[in-house]
C-alpha cells in the first residue's frame, strides 16, 4: 500500500470507528444471539436451581455429574458430597439391581425412559421413598453422553397410603390394608398349589383392663398383643388388627400341623401376658385359597372363634372351610 493510501485510511478510520457490537448493524445479529443465549442459560439455571424437584446430571459410570439443590434436600447430602459419589452409593441394596437392569436396558436402546419407585438412604440413615424418572442425552454422534434424572419425594404420599393402610396403634394393616394384601397373598398360594390358613382372635379379658386401668393401659396392650402377633409371623404372613380387641392372621406356606402349633403359641404367649389377658382364637384352613373366598373365610374362622368362646375362652378352636 502507497503512504498516501495509508495516509487516507488511516484518516477515514479516525473520521468513522468501527462499528461496535451496540450501535452498529455489523455485529448486530451477533448481539442478538448473545443476548437470546444468555436470557436462555439464565433461565435454566433459574429452573434447575429453584425446581420443586430434585434434578440431577449423571455421568454414564453412575457419578453424579451436577445436582440441584431440591436433589440435596432429599438425599440430605450436600452437593460437594453426591459429586464424590453416584447413585449406587446412595440407593437402598434391594433396590439397586432393579434400577441397574433398567439403565442397561436404556443405554441398549430398548427403552426411552424409565420411571421406577425406589429407596434412598438419607445420610442420617433414614430410608426414604422416592420416584426416579431416567432419560439419556447423546451428543452430536448419537453416542451416549450422561443422563438427566429426576427424583420426587415420596415420604408424604408413602405416608399418608401408609396410613390409609394400616392402624395407627398397632401399626399393623387395618381392615382396608388387610383386605388389600390378603388378596395378594390368596393369589400366589394358589398360583404355586399351597395352602393357607386365617386366624381369628379376640382378647379375652381386655373390657375389665380397658375400664379397671384406663384406656391408655388399654392401648399399650394392643400394641403389646400386635407385636406378640407379629413375633410369630414370617415374610408373605398378613396380620391386622380389624377394631377393637379382634386380630387377623393370615398364614401362607404352612402345613396345617404346623399352623395349629403357631396357633397355640399365640395362644399360651397371650395367656402369660399377665393383666387378665388371654386369647380365645379360631383357625381355619383351605387347601384351594381364592381371592373370592376371603369374607367367607374371615367369616368362618370368626364363627370358630365364638364356638371357642362359648366353651370357655383361652383356646383355639380348629373349623373346616366350607
Amino acid at each position: 500500500m502507497s503512504r498516501h493510501l495509508h495516509d487516507d485510511f488511516a484518516q477515514s478510520l479516525d473520521r468513522k470507528p468501527l462499528p461496535t457490537m451496540v450501535d452498529g448493524d455489523l455485529f448486530g445479529p451477533c448481539s442478538n444471539m448473545m443476548v437470546e443465549l444468555g436470557r436462555a442459560q439464565r433461565r435454566f439455571e433459574a429452573t434447575f436451581h429453584h425446581a420443586p424437584i430434585g434434578i440431577a446430571h449423571v455421568g454414564l459410570d453412575g457419578h453424579f455429574l451436577l445436582v440441584n439443590p431440591r436433589f440435596c434436600e432429599i438425599s440430605g447430602y450436600d452437593a460437594d458430597t453426591l459429586i464424590r459419589t453416584g447413585f449406587q452409593q446412595i440407593t437402598h441394596p434391594d433396590d439397586l439391581n432393579a434400577d441397574e437392569a433398567l439403565l442397561a436396558r436404556l443405554n441398549a436402546g430398548e427403552l426411552p425412559r424409565y420411571s421406577m419407585e425406589k429407596r434412598y438412604i438419607r445420610s442420617d440413615g433414614a430410608v426414604i421413598w422416592i420416584n426416579l424418572t431416567v432419560a439419556m442425552v447423546r451428543d452430536d454422534n448419537d453416542r451416549p453422553e450422561f443422563y438427566v434424572a429426576v427424583i420426587e419425594d415420596l415420604s408424604d404420599l408413602r405416608q399418608a397410603s401408609f396410613e390409609a393402610m394400616h392402624d395407627p396403634l398397632t401399626s399393623l394393616c387395618n381392615r382396608r390394608g388387610f383386605a388389600c394384601r390378603a388378596k395378594y397373598v390368596l393369589t400366589h398360594a394358589a398360583q404355586t398349589g399351597r395352602s393357607a390358613s386365617l386366624l381369628f382372635l379376640d382378647l379375652d379379658g381386655f373390657k375389665q383392663l380397658n375400664d379397671g386401668h384406663g384406656h391408655a393401659a388399654g392401648d399399650a396392650c394392643l400394641a403389646d398383643i400386635g407385636a406378640i402377633l407379629r413375633s410369630h409371623t414370617q415374610a408373605g404372613d398378613v396380620v391386622a388388627r380389624l377394631g377393637g380387641d379382634e386380630f387377623l392372621m393370615l398364614l401362607a406356606n404352612r402345613e396345617e400341623a404346623a399352623v395349629a402349633t403357631i396357633a397355640e403359641d399365640v395362644r399360651l404367649a397371650l395367656a402369660a401376658y399377665g393383666m387378665g389377658i388371654s386369647g380365645t382364637l379360631g383357625l381355619v384352613t383351605t387347601d384351594r385359597p381364592d381371592p373370592a373366598d376371603l369374607d367367607r373365610l374371615i367369616a368362618c374362622a370368626d364363627d370358630a372363634m365364638r364356638d371357642a368362646k362359648r366353651a370357655g375362652k383361652n383356646q383355639v378352636r380348629v373349623a373346616a372351610f366350607t
